[in-house]
């Protein structure tokens, strides 16, 4: 099989397109998916365990698995560190199935730009501050307790692995899945839905407003990664928004309610159409500006 140049795609190849000369490409997205579900189920568990295993052997007989009694800080790191391990379990797929090389499923340049991604984080900071101040500040005036431990404990995981768990899903969804998709020349904007579909999907939350607001962010996510060569962008923004939900939730004990909402409405779907509405054009704009181009051959 040969996927993509000696060395890489030629300059002209899209992120989209990256795997452009690989054979078999139906079934082999089958495979992607598949195994990326697979992945994710297995690492998930696998983490769990770790964490569980840990606890127990660093002296506390008391930690259980139990999410139905609210998710607790080492359950959250269980998860998250799951999350993260998504990543060489993308690139291992994207290299076995597509031949795309590691550096290569970050972005055209290859490898991850880390300039850009810091310029993204700084323009999502900007248009989410406010959703993220208001709630942290929020969060804080609610509480009827000072800060204690088991609360710094949850922040300083929030803060430490929500990097790696947005990164680890990145790299499934629009690194492997959506260069997959992108494999069988389907059009640009289909290959951003199909992956939103299964971003949202893979939530397990069928509500129509839950539903449609992880499909939203997960085609912006595939577009903005098209747009700009890499997964920097989507992974700036898909970070700020998470930060924003856990760091409140955490501070206000209530992480239940916004991982497993039981109180569903259309207004995060709002939120999230108007602040991504002022925040992708801006980061297209940037792009472009700072002599980024559209990837030629994306559509």
């Amino acid at each position: 099989m040969s996927a993509v140049a000696p060395g890489g795609p030629p300059p002209e190849m899209s992120y989209l397109r990256m795997p452009a000369e690989v054979r078999g490409v139906w079934w082999r997205l089958v495979i992607s998916v598949l195994l990326a579900v697979i992945g994710l189920v297995a690492v998930s568990v696998f983490a769990l365990l770790g964490v569980f295993v840990a606890a127990r052997l660093m002296g506390y007989p008391d930690f259980t698995l139990d999410v139905t009694d609210g998710i607790n800080v080492g359950e959250l790191l269980g998860t998250n560190i799951g999350l993260a391990l998504l990543m060489p379990v993308a690139i291992g797929l994207a290299w076995w199935l597509y031949d795309v090389r590691p550096r290569w499923l970050s972005s055209v340049k290859p490898g991850v730009r880390w300039g850009w991604l810091g310029l993204c984080l700084a323009m999502t900071l900007a248009v989410f501050g406010l959703l993220l101040v208001a709630g942290t500040v929020g969060a804080v005036i609610e509480r009827d307790t000072p800060l204690d431990k088991a609360a710094l404990a949850f922040l300083l995981v929030v803060l430490l692995t929500t990097p790696l768990q947005v990164a680890g899903e990145e790299y499934l969804f629009r690194g492997l899945l959506l260069q997959a998709f992108g494999a069988t020349r389907l059009p640009e904007l289909a290959c951003c839905l199909a992956t939103g579909l299964l971003f949202g999907a893979v939530h397990l939350q069928f509500d129509p407003p839950l539903l449609a607001d992880r499909v939203l962010l997960g085609a912006v996510f595939a577009w903005l990664t098209i747009r700009t060569g890499g997964l920097e962008a989507a992974i700036a923004v898909h970070l700020v928004n998470n930060l924003a939900v856990l760091i409140p939730a955490g501070l206000l004990g209530d992480v239940d309610a916004q991982l497993d909402p039981t109180d569903i409405t259309w207004l995060p779907l709002g939120v999230h159409l108007v602040l991504l509405g002022i925040l992708v054009p801006w980061i297209l704009f940037v792009w472009r500006r700072h002599g980024g181009a559209q990837p030629p051959g994306s559509a």
